[in-house]
């Protein structure tokens, strides 16, 4: 399979990811149509980066130096696109942990954390002061991220199933006509 092929590939998965990534906190998880409207925004977003960064591969080319080598030239735009697309999904995840953690579930689970972590024995004594205080808000951050993490994952695997099923209907809809 050539390289270009590969790369074209692994865009694709990775655009749908970052899509999909986003919709877990930008979209109604139970409404296909906002799901959609998110992840057709992602992609538009990421053909853009994608075009971008194509033209200024373009740009460093010399006038004809691409049609020597059409295959390889392919190629190389689309490493150009997959590298776009690698560079900004962390992005979209690390959005999507940021507006999880501020959910309710998260706050919720922070602040259990905190009073849990405030009423320890050695804090009894003293749980307003400054080493019990630095580690309650130590303990909610970690619980309000690891909320955040458990809840990009729940949301992940329910749009991936989702995205899953709309696929597959789509297939039988063409195997159909």
């Amino acid at each position: 399979m050539p390289a270009g092929t590969i790369y074209r590939r692994r865009t694709e998965a990775l655009t749908v990811e970052a899509g999909l990534v986003a919709a877990t906190w930008a979209a109604d998880l139970n409404d296909q149509g906002d799901v959609a409207a998110v992840t057709d925004h992602v992609r538009a977003s990421l053909e853009a980066d994608i075009a971008k960064a194509q033209g200024e591969f373009m740009a460093m080319m010399e006038p004809g130096e691409l049609d020597t080598d059409p295959a390889g030239a392919a190629s190389v735009l689309a490493f150009a696109a997959l590298q776009a697309v690698e560079q900004a999904l962390p992005e979209y995840r690390s959005s999507a942990l940021g507006r999880l953690g501020r959910t309710e579930e998260a706050e919720a689970e922070a602040r259990r954390a905190y009073k849990t972590e405030q009423g320890r024995r050695w804090f009894q004594h003293n749980p307003n002061g400054a080493d019990a205080i630095a580690a309650a808000t130590k303990a909610a951050d970690t619980a309000r991220e690891r909320t955040a993490q458990y809840l990009l994952t729940a949301r992940l695997e329910q749009l991936r199933d989702l995205h899953a099923q709309i696929t597959a209907e789509c297939v039988q809809l063409r195997r159909q006509w």
